[in-house]
């Protein structure tokens, strides 16, 4: 009798926690998919200054924790010195890239992300290099890679605000460059997206 008495009680007693669970998953962005605008800086190893970048993203939520993304960008030129002349690189990039989130809430979402890239790169050199043979302004395309972790804010099931970390891995295939070293491509990127669900 005294373990039919208690039935009830357990059942008040969790009722709300499972309403507010069900609340919870029902607020939290999943199997959807967005597009939205994105801000950035990038800042290679081997440049004399950052460079800012505007673009646009799409991502698709695939369920509470797995996410792709895909984005393109244009990147305003970056000065790499290279002795005896500099040349400034802009750039067109198109990544794709893994999200892995831990949905800590319906408003805290970190994640980690992971993805590949094609950089379409636009080479201008300096007046300096225009007497030197195989030196020439040029126009590659080279691949690389990239890895970091970010944050993304959900207002509510169809805004999020996300901001992340990625260090690129980027070697420039261009023959332009030479054997110089200075070249690398590789650096730190700081991006901010606004993010509009369907």
């Amino acid at each position: 009798m005294k373990k039919l008495l208690l039935i009830p009680l357990f059942a008040f007693l969790f009722t709300p926690f499972e309403s507010h669970a069900q609340t919870s998953s029902d607020d939290t962005i999943s199997n959807t998919l967005g597009i939205g605008p994105r801000l950035g800086y990038y800042k290679a190893e081997d440049a004399e200054e950052g460079s800012f970048y505007g673009g646009a993203q799409i991502r698709a939520r695939l369920g509470r924790v797995v996410g792709i993304e895909g984005a393109i960008d244009y990147r305003t030129a970056q000065e790499y010195d290279l002795g005896e002349y500099s040349v400034d690189v802009r750039q067109i990039p198109v990544t794709a890239s893994a999200l892995l989130f831990l949905p800590v809430s319906e408003h805290f979402q970190p994640y980690g992300v992971a993805g590949l890239g094609a950089y379409y790169d636009m080479l201008d050199f300096s007046e300096e290099a225009e007497n030197l043979p195989g030196i020439e302004d040029d126009h590659t395309v080279d691949f690389g890679y990239h890895l970091g972790f970010g944050l993304e804010l959900p207002f509510n099931k169809n805004t999020a605000l996300n901001v992340d970390y990625r260090y690129i891995f980027l070697d420039p295939g261009s023959d332009s460059f030479g054997d110089v070293e200075e070249a690398d491509f590789s650096g730190n990127v700081l991006t901010v997206g606004l993010m509009f669900y369907m």
